[in-house]
């Protein structure tokens, strides 16, 4: 296939190269040590992939170059399987590994819990805990609930959620529901960090600061400075690293408040893949270094499997999910016909275990 190339990619280029070349330069000095700590490299390695993402060639070492805009044509008709293990939440419906799909019912927004146990799940006028039948556990009766999500261990747990403007956090079995807030909050879905006690909490406020606390304490991690309005916050794995995705920039955050990574331009989403970075701009996947994917069609969402071997990348216009390897060979499996699938939905709350 002929390869498709952005109008002024060449300048955008340089441009968002010398935002992250001075951001990079603009880091404290680091005195050296004989034993490298783990962190430090982590932060490089974060640095580096996103700075790969801003100056990666055009065409460099990429999988698939689509210039329709109505999809992938030869497109498996339906959703046999995944490409690996897990159960992805899509609109109130469980899509298992093997194609089977179940309904949970009738939801404005759904989320997994830590290791997929359950599902929290949202109406216009309340939260529920549901079990991965649909059996429902609990409900809480709230205005307006938006961007549910559970986080904590197996034993001790905590929803995060917005009710209208406020930021609420109640305990994984439906007690001790309480306003946590700082400020109002901005129509973006909270972040737990990984792990339990201490509980630490992302969020973004209406304007455009993130806040970094501990809901049981009310300890303040660390806040931004306000500015664009955030569209995903996300933690790594070890819960070292915030990555804030706004329409323009990305940035990498430690648990200082330290800004370790900054990139400019357009973005859809973005989600860590191990040590790297998967970024999706309109009409292009990148990881690392790599371009994966690129269409003059619109891309909309970027989810990891578990396994960090695949990335599902929705496409709205064209009805199809794309799955994409992160590995070595070039892989790209399009499935369509997907909101014909699952009554309609259409957008991913998750990719579990």
């Amino acid at each position: 296939m002929r390869e498709f190339t952005a109008p002024d990619e060449a300048r955008a280029q340089a441009r968002t190269w010398g935002v992250v070349a001075a951001a990079f330069a603009e880091r404290e000095p680091v005195r050296t040590r004989r034993n490298v700590p783990v962190r430090p490299l982590v932060a490089l390695a974060i640095v580096g992939a996103v700075a790969a993402v801003a100056f990666t060639p055009p065409g460099h070492a990429v999988i698939t170059s689509v210039r329709k805009a109505i999809g992938i044509e030869h497109a498996q008709r339906a959703l046999y399987s995944l490409p690996t293990g897990g159960r992805v939440l899509v609109d109130g419906w469980i899509v298992d590994a093997d194609g089977s799909t179940r309904r949970l019912g009738d939801y404005r927004e759904t989320s997994w819990s830590p290791f997929g146990r359950f599902v929290v799940a949202a109406r216009t006028d309340r939260l529920l805990a549901l079990q991965a039948d649909g059996t429902v556990r609990w409900t809480l009766a709230r205005p307006d609930v938006r961007f549910p999500r559970w986080g904590g261990t197996r034993v001790d747990t905590r929803i995060a959620y917005l009710s209208g403007d406020h930021l609420r956090v109640v305990a994984g079995d439906g007690k001790g529901d309480r306003e946590a807030g700082p400020a109002p909050a901005a129509p973006v879905a909270p972040a737990w960090r990984p792990g339990g006690a201490p509980f630490t909490l992302a969020y973004a406020d209406t304007r455009g600061r993130i806040w970094v606390f501990e809901p049981d304490t009310g300890t303040l991690r660390f806040r931004t400075g306000a500015g664009e309005r955030p569209t995903k916050l996300v933690w790594s794995r070890d819960g070292s690293s915030l990555l804030v995705v706004r329409p323009h920039a990305i940035d990498v955050y430690d648990l200082r408040g330290r800004r370790g990574a900054h990139a400019a331009g357009r973005f859809v989403d973005a989600a860590f893949v191990g040590g790297r970075l998967a970024v999706l701009r309109p009409h292009e996947l990148t990881l690392g270094t790599r371009t994966l994917f690129r269409t003059t069609g619109t891309l909309r969402q970027l989810v990891p499997s578990p396994d960090a071997r695949w990335l599902l990348v929705t496409w709205p216009e064209a009805d199809q999910w794309l799955f994409v390897g992160t590995g070595g060979r070039p892989r790209v499996t399009a499935v369509a016909n997907i909101a014909e699938q699952l009554g309609g939905g259409f957008a991913v709350d998750g990719w579990t275990s």
